[in-house]
């Protein structure tokens, strides 16, 4: 069933005049409605009378004002018809906690779970049976790096699995490949807008994606991706995922990041062991010493990481 225009529109301009996981939009939303609370928003009503409405619980008067005023400065309306266009001309759905193929492991995030997604692509790529692997780490990957990804997803332990990963260039992008190159089911979850996805030079990448499996974004159309949004884009990877795999990462990074929300959230996280010398093995080697992660010491080790085919309840 369709969504309505008014409740689309509604998430368009959420999304771009609210950052995911902002606590003010989300209890406006929950008393209101996402249409309602719009509406409330683009009233006349006085910033004094809305914060009065939502109450001290959410948090002191003075972060109130400043997040109802960024609102109100950032909403445009013109903006988000042309989100709505391109959209509708690219052929992204949006879908939400309502929909049959919404990923029940999103509901993990609790108040950080993303009010929608927009999708382009097979969407029950993100519901089925399969188990979900996701592969991340260094944008600077090694050739020994990206060889490493591919023999994790070549074998017999991925047949019945899902990929996922961010869409970056390097380890996530030899993750994507080799996942078309296997035939697995493959998700690419990214930081901006889909109807010009980051980086560019995986714009072909992305449309091999999405005829087999699905490129998705908690952001709507027009929204450039800044840095921010790739720290929030990496809890979904882990939500969405079984188990997670980072192959190359440097002490501080944004796998480390995916590693750290997958441990919070109980997803079982596994490390490629690199050379100590490698700057590339820091993060590795910190996140097995941190966060408990397992060092995978074969490719096959991975599926320690894996619920059985017959699970993939997440």
């Amino acid at each position: 069933m369709a969504m309505e225009t008014s409740i689309l529109t509604a998430h368009i301009a959420w999304g771009l005049c609210a950052d995911p996981g902002d606590t003010i939009a989300a209890g406006l939303i929950e008393r209101e409605g996402i249409a309602g609370a719009l509406a409330r928003v683009r009233s006349r009503e006085s910033l004094s009378s809305l914060v009065k409405f939502l109450g001290a619980e959410l948090g002191p008067e003075r972060t109130l004002r400043h997040h109802l005023n960024s609102f109100r400065s950032l909403d445009d309306p013109a903006r988000v018809e042309v989100s709505l266009k391109r959209q509708r001309l690219a052929g992204i759905e949006l879908i939400t906690a309502e929909h049959p193929h919404w990923p029940p492991g999103l509901a993990d995030l609790g108040p950080f779970a993303p009010r929608g997604l927009w999708m382009r692509g097979q969407q029950p790529c993100v519901t089925s049976q399969y188990s979900r692997l996701a592969i991340v780490g260094s944008r600077r990957a090694t050739s020994h790096g990206v060889a490493n990804t591919q023999a994790l997803v070549a074998g017999a332990w991925c047949d019945q699995s899902v990929i996922v990963s961010g869409g970056a260039l390097g380890i996530d992008t030899a993750a994507h490949r080799s996942a078309l190159d296997y035939q697995r089911g493959g998700v690419a979850v990214l930081a901006g807008g889909l109807d010009s996805p980051y980086p560019a030079e995986n714009t072909g990448l992305f449309a091999q994606i999405s005829a087999s499996g699905v490129v998705l974004s908690e952001s709507p159309c027009t929204t450039r991706p800044r840095g921010e949004l790739f720290l929030h884009r990496n809890r979904l990877i882990a939500a969405l995922s079984h188990g997670v795999v980072v192959v190359e990462a440097a002490f501080r990074s944004g796998a480390m990041n995916t590693a750290s929300h997958a441990a919070a959230l109980g997803r079982e996280v596994g490390v490629v062991p690199g050379r100590w010398s490698d700057a590339t093995s820091a993060g590795c080697f910190r996140i097995a010493r941190e966060r408990g992660a397992v060092i995978l010491s074969e490719p096959a080790d991975v599926a320690m990481l894996l619920p059985t085919p017959a699970g993939g309840s997440s």
